[in-house]
């Protein structure tokens, strides 16, 4: 079982001797998210989470994760780049259409889960008798995960489960499952649907699967040209990552359909680069 996300640094980008690169290189190594991605290619469930909440929890301060002023580069990621942005929007689309769907005693789950913010962020207040599962390949996501969910202590029921999206086992055990930056990472369309078909398997009559994809980059819509051109350089020439798997909305649709779903929704970011997919198993 391999963990797709992160931990796969194999060899130097092509570009390793370019003077830009390695300007980026050295300002990359000067923070801890930097430090991160040049060492894995992505991000883990930690990082995820900083970057998720950093509009409303780093924007306050302008720090970054050591304390200490965001450097320019670090600003830049966070406030700027083009799929940071559209990430941190999907986040609260996901959000905002998952508070939604909630009714009492429903059972949800969170797939691949990072530390939960897509489930522990919503308010439960007004709905009882609800049981959270947060599954992930990532021992250490799920360590931080099940401490947030403790000291947050929700009034909810939680479970933390270690285990291969593509084995869940689980039949009609979920109302609603959520899974963003899993698909992403995944480039062969087949491997997907077998995915989408292991979660049908896992609802209930009905259930909701909230998930969502980026698409090719001919149709983003960046807020400035000139960041999208150094989001290019940064994710191809310098850290060349694995989240680089695009589809157009037409086979997102399809491989949900050939799995057992009727999609419902599709909510675009404004930069239209990572829609939120919303569909019930039929």
């Amino acid at each position: 079982m391999e963990i797709l996300s992160h931990g796969h640094m194999e060899a130097e980008p092509s570009a390793a001797t370019d003077p830009e690169a390695l300007r980026l290189r050295s300002a990359l190594g000067q923070f801890e998210l930097g430090r991160f991605l040049l060492d894995n290619r992505g991000l883990n469930g930690h990082w995820t989470s900083y970057v998720l909440l950093f509009p409303d929890r780093g924007r306050q301060t302008n720090l970054s994760s050591d304390g200490t002023p965001l450097s320019e580069l670090e600003s830049w990621l966070l406030h700027r780049c083009p799929i940071i942005l559209a990430t941190q929007e999907r986040f609260r689309i996901a959000q905002t259409v998952t508070q939604q769907q909630l009714r009492a005693g429903m059972a949800l789950a969170s797939l691949p889960c990072g530390l939960m913010d897509d489930l522990l962020s919503l308010d439960y207040t007004k709905h009882e008798g609800l049981e959270l599962t947060g599954i992930d390949l990532d021992p250490e996501a799920l360590s931080e995960a099940e401490n947030r969910c403790n000291t947050l202590r929700l009034p909810v029921a939680a479970a933390f489960e270690h285990r291969d999206a593509w084995q869940l086992g689980s039949t009609e055990r979920w109302d609603l499952l959520t899974s963003n930056g899993l698909n992403i990472y995944v480039q062969e369309d087949d491997r997907c649907v077998d995915f989408y078909r292991q979660v049908s398997q896992a609802l209930r009559v009905d259930g909701i699967f909230v998930i969502s994809f980026i698409t090719p980059p001919e149709q983003w819509q960046p807020r400035q040209a000139s960041d999208l051109e150094l989001q290019r350089f940064l994710f191809q020439k310098v850290i060349p990552p694995r989240w680089n798997c695009f589809r157009e909305e037409s086979q997102m649709r399809q491989h949900l359909k050939d799995a057992g779903f009727a999609v419902v929704a599709v909510h675009h970011d404004e930069q239209r680069m990572f829609p939120t997919v919303v569909a019930r198993k039929y």
